[in-house]
């Protein structure tokens, strides 16, 4: 349970940028009582950060996506100036060979650095995030402000849409007699798209999200067919 609690003082620690200082101020308190009076229960702890996290998340992805277009724009620029020579050399001619900025975050340098050329790369990357956090905050601060506003609300709306489809995913699970395991399936994916929303799993998809209640209505009929199977064998055999 402790460290559930260090993943909700680290969720805290690196809220976004502009999120509201009254709700920021009621996630620290939280954070004290919990550490004075420990949740009874790990999942109790979980849906405490659950509740935060359906707050949290439209700001994270408004944020999020603010990173991704500055490391794919400028990301370059804060890499190059923190390697050495030797590996920035390598690394214009990995680009000149076909390799991406985007690539070194995948892997598929691993056969044109040596191990060593991939630790320093590895060190800088984290260093050019730290920077580009930095940068994007800035950016936020100033011109990007209403753009960054706007994009938290239509994260905000996303959310609203998840929400009513997870509500609707609890609902088949608890409508599901004759599968049980189905409904445990279900119940055990809602938490799974849940986790994601507060870095207890990973990042929440939208997509994914929308999908599940098709992909649980196709499970339920596959299994309703193998049972009509079975029985019809049992029949056969009588």
């Amino acid at each position: 349970m402790q460290s559930t609690l260090e993943i909700f003082k680290h969720l805290f620690e690196h809220l976004p940028p502009l999120f509201p200082a009254d709700r920021k101020e009621k996630i620290a308190q939280t954070i004290r009582e919990l550490k004075d009076n420990p949740a009874s229960s790990l999942e109790s702890l979980e849906d405490t950060m659950i509740v935060f996290g359906y707050e949290i998340w439209p700001w994270n992805q408004a944020f999020r996506e603010l990173m991704a277009s500055a490391e794919t724009d400028i990301g370059e620029h804060f890499l190059l100036p923190k390697l050495s020579e030797a590996v920035a050399n390598k690394y214009h001619d990995f680009i000149k060979y076909g390799g991406s900025f985007r690539d070194l975050h995948v892997g598929k340098p691993a056969s044109f650095f040596s191990l060593e050329d991939r630790g320093e790369l590895c060190r800088a990357l984290v260093d050019m995030q730290v920077d580009l956090r930095k940068y994007v905050r800035r950016d936020i601060a100033g011109l990007k402000q209403k753009h960054y506003l706007a994009r938290v609300e239509d994260f905000k709306n996303l959310i609203k849409d998840i929400k009513l489809t997870l509500g609707h995913l609890r609902n088949l699970a608890e409508a599901e007699h004759d599968h049980p395991t189905l409904a445990d399936e279900i119940r055990a994916r809602v938490r799974h798209f849940e986790h994601g929303l507060c870095l207890l799993g990973p990042n929440l998809e939208y997509e994914a999200v929308c999908q599940a209640p098709d992909f649980f209505n196709g499970r339920k009929h596959e299994l309703n067919r193998l049972k009509g199977i079975h029985t019809s064998k049992a029949f056969t055999l009588v």
